[in-house]
């Protein structure tokens, strides 16, 4: 599917949305995900007198009980993201209304053409085309396209977008603190909007995608990750002074982002009694204010961030695993091979094999 194919098949209404535009002009509304669904399951799916019925009121219900206990619960990433990709590129249907929510991976909003509501915790704004906002998890957001909107929706596993991120959040910048809040706490309740006005780039560079996962090519997966992987970079080296930061209610504790920043600066040494020194704090209340801003353990995150790095190294350098081993702060190589088998699930050697083998 060549990239100016996979657009036009955008901006005609597919099946889900002419049902939706046929309850529009009914109704003078959007039609509800919950109703769409239901519809879907009938022989006549415009027959919009059944969703006053008993039986319209009952699936809906039971959508929302596959879905979360309520609505508004967190929704999990294996619910739309498949077991075999890292990220999932949707575009937003018109006509359709789809209830606010919150999810458990990384969702990125781009907009090509026209504009869409957005709202990021009970705040809205229109995002106009050009714009490109990244929703952290935990954070409720509402989204809901106009009729001539053309917006993709990116869901990326939060381990990827780690991933992806990794060196960027080592950079000391803006965007890289806002990230550290993001990956490391339960409690964050923001979102950031790029404003790229006409860049051309982006907009062919998601639709190549949305082609890619269509036509699920040999190896498409690795060149969704690939191409994930120029998204962001290209973003921040061309569009960070654009960077609007929406106000979510943040309970995230301003000193933890000092304490995360110290540990991905100084990996290779730190540990919690030489943290707890470096902030004034006894071991036992750094551990436990770790525990309880970020939901994860001190050494489980600075564990992270040795095998990010080591992944890294070991990706781009030719050192070997006893060098790479030292660099990263370990002082035992079986211990590392160990630890970074545990993280990846493959030994640094085979680590790299694999990676060699998709170049």
């Amino acid at each position: 599917m060549e990239i100016a194919d996979a657009y036009n098949k955008l901006e005609n209404l597919d099946e889900e949305e002419q049902i939706g535009f046929a309850y529009f002009q009914k109704t003078g509304l959007f039609l509800e995900y919950w109703n769409l669904s239901y519809l879907k399951t009938l022989e006549n799916p415009y027959d919009f007198d059944a969703l006053l019925t008993q039986a319209a009121k009952d699936y809906k219900q039971k959508i929302k009980k596959r879905l979360g206990k309520q609505f508004s619960d967190v929704l999990a990433e294996q619910l739309f993201i498949e077991d075999s990709t890292n990220t999932e590129i949707q575009h937003l249907p018109r006509y359709i209304d789809i209830f606010a929510h919150r999810h458990d991976f990384f969702e990125i909003v781009c907009t090509v053409k026209g504009k869409c509501l957005h709202t990021v915790e009970g705040k809205s704004m229109y995002m106009q085309a050009g714009d490109i906002t990244v929703i952290p998890p935990n954070v409720r957001h509402y989204l809901r396209g106009e009729p001539n909107c053309v917006t993709f929706t990116v869901k990326t596993r939060k381990s990827t977008f780690d991933s992806v991120f990794s060196v960027l959040m080592r950079s000391g910048t803006t965007l890289s603190a806002y990230f550290a809040q993001t990956l490391y706490s339960k409690h964050y309740r923001s979102s950031l909007t790029f404003h790229c006005g006409q860049d051309a780039f982006l907009p062919e560079l998601l639709l190549y995608m949305y082609a890619q996962q269509n036509e699920k090519k040999p190896h498409y997966n690795y060149v969704l990750d690939g191409l994930l992987a120029t998204f962001f970079p290209y973003l921040v080296q061309n569009y960070e002074s654009t960077i609007e930061f929406s106000e979510g209610d943040n309970a995230q504790n301003e000193r933890m982002i000092e304490i995360e920043s110290y540990i991905r600066q100084n990996y290779q040494t730190a540990t919690l009694a030489e943290t707890a020194r470096r902030f004034y704090l006894s071991p036992a209340y750094l551990s436990t204010t770790v525990k309880k801003q970020t939901g994860y353990t001190f050494s489980a995150i600075l564990r992270r961030i040795r095998m990010e790095n080591a992944a890294e190294l070991l990706q781009n350098t030719d050192l070997k695993v006893e060098q790479i081993c030292e660099n990263v702060g370990y002082n035992d190589t079986t211990q590392f091979i160990k630890s970074f088998k545990k993280y990846y699930g493959t030994t640094p050697l085979r680590f790299r094999n694999a990676f060699e083998a998709e170049r």
